[in-house]
């Protein structure tokens, strides 16, 4: 059996739902508690785009157009809170996702899909950290930085929404099945 196979196998089991539960609770705490915060400062700043317009441009010259109107050192705040964010998605998709896979039988496609739908949850966390490396190099030379910056953050945007858009609805599905199993029974 490959490291891949084995490593979705463990998940099954580790870590423990106690643990996962826990993991749940902490992400749902982190991610609830900054997002006004994130949201407080970036309106402070006047940044006037909403983050999906900006994040998915492609486009350093309307990126500068936003910052020249941003109060930069306002705005800097926002994407560096932002990590707290992640952490806390991530958690709640991983958690929640290992949670839904273990209703189901463990050998069970619906158990391997949410088990992977479990990791995708951090790889969506981790482009996103690394779009906001790309948002935060803008923020250095805010209108002169060079326009590959804008693209490749909005490739990582990009890249991370799509995860987040293939998971979050298989998590759904899968638990909604789960929860019309456990009713069933």
């Amino acid at each position: 059996m490959d490291e891949k196979k084995l490593f979705l196998e463990r998940l099954y089991i580790k870590p423990s739902s106690k643990m996962a539960k826990i993991l749940l609770i902490l992400g749902f705490i982190l991610s609830i508690a900054i997002i006004p915060v994130m949201q407080y400062f970036t309106q402070l700043s006047g940044f006037p785009a909403n983050f999906i317009i900006s994040q998915l441009s492609f486009n350093g010259e309307i990126m500068k157009s936003y910052y020249s109107i941003t109060n930069i050192e306002l705005y800097r705040i926002s994407p560096s809170l932002d990590y707290i964010f992640m952490l806390g998605y991530g958690l709640v998709l991983f958690s929640s996702s290992l949670l839904i896979a273990r209703t189901y039988e463990k050998s069970s496609l619906a158990s391997r899909i949410v088990r992977i739908i479990a990791i995708f949850g951090i790889i969506a966390a981790i482009f996103d950290g690394i779009e906001n490396i790309f948002i935060l190099a803008m923020l250095m030379d805010p209108l002169a930085f060079p326009n590959a910056l804008a693209v490749l953050h909005s490739v990582f945007a990009l890249i991370k929404w799509i995860i987040i858009f293939i998971s979050v609805p298989g998590l759904i599905i899968t638990g909604g099945i789960s929860l019309y199993n456990k009713r069933k029974k």
